[in-house]
């Protein structure tokens, strides 16, 4: 069932090397050398050693930014001013919404007087309501630029810094009579809202 192995290729040996002959080989001639040719004979200069390639830098920007403020300081603080305009501006709203809801209260008044008592007050409720509402927006602007205008003028160099706190001042006070008044008023429409 086995059969012999059949060598694949019958291969022709590989014939050795001879190594190679060996003659006696004579020194090279040399030349008589004077001693004064020794002396005279340049020196050898010393190869100068391969100089290793540059490594690619990091890029550095041109210009690196400076920190902090790059303009010099305006000479007089905007907030400031406006810290003083809006915290005079809820007085003014205050006044003028009083006024005009003390009318209404008067016509709504007239018309209770006529008997007619459906939606007599919601003139004067409405009016308050605006006049609370815009208050309170006045007072909250003011309370910012107030203190946006102190840090502006903290440099020494910028003016305006008695401007800030008078806006402040201002709208702390109108703060006081605003909440003053809305008492006064719940309190005068107090029968009318039962």
């Amino acid at each position: 069932m086995y059969a012999a192995p059949v060598p694949l290729m019958d291969a022709a040996p590989t014939p050795p090397v001879a190594p190679a002959p060996t003659a006696d080989v004579a020194p090279a001639p040399t030349a008589d050398v004077a001693p004064a040719d020794i002396a005279n004979a340049p020196e050898p200069q010393p190869k100068p050693e391969p100089q290793p390639e540059p490594q690619p830098q990091p890029e550095i920007p041109a210009r690196i930014p400076p920190r902090g403020r790059t303009t010099p300081p305006p000479a007089r603080s905007a907030a400031g001013t406006w810290a003083l305009v809006t915290g005079i501006a809820p007085l003014v709203v205050s006044i003028t919404g009083n006024i005009a809801a003390a009318q209404l209260g008067v016509i709504a008044l007239e018309r209770v007087a006529q008997g007619e008592t459906q939606g007599v007050w919601a003139s004067v409720l409405v009016t308050l309501a605006l006049v609370f509402v815009a208050n309170a927006g006045l007072l909250t602007v003011c309370t910012i630029l107030g203190g946006r205008g102190l840090r502006e003028t903290a440099n020494g160099v910028t003016r305006g810094r008695g401007l800030a706190v008078a806006g402040l001042a201002v709208g702390g006070v109108n703060l006081v009579l605003w909440v003053a008044g809305l008492i006064v008023s719940i309190n005068g429409l107090a029968p009318v809202l039962v």
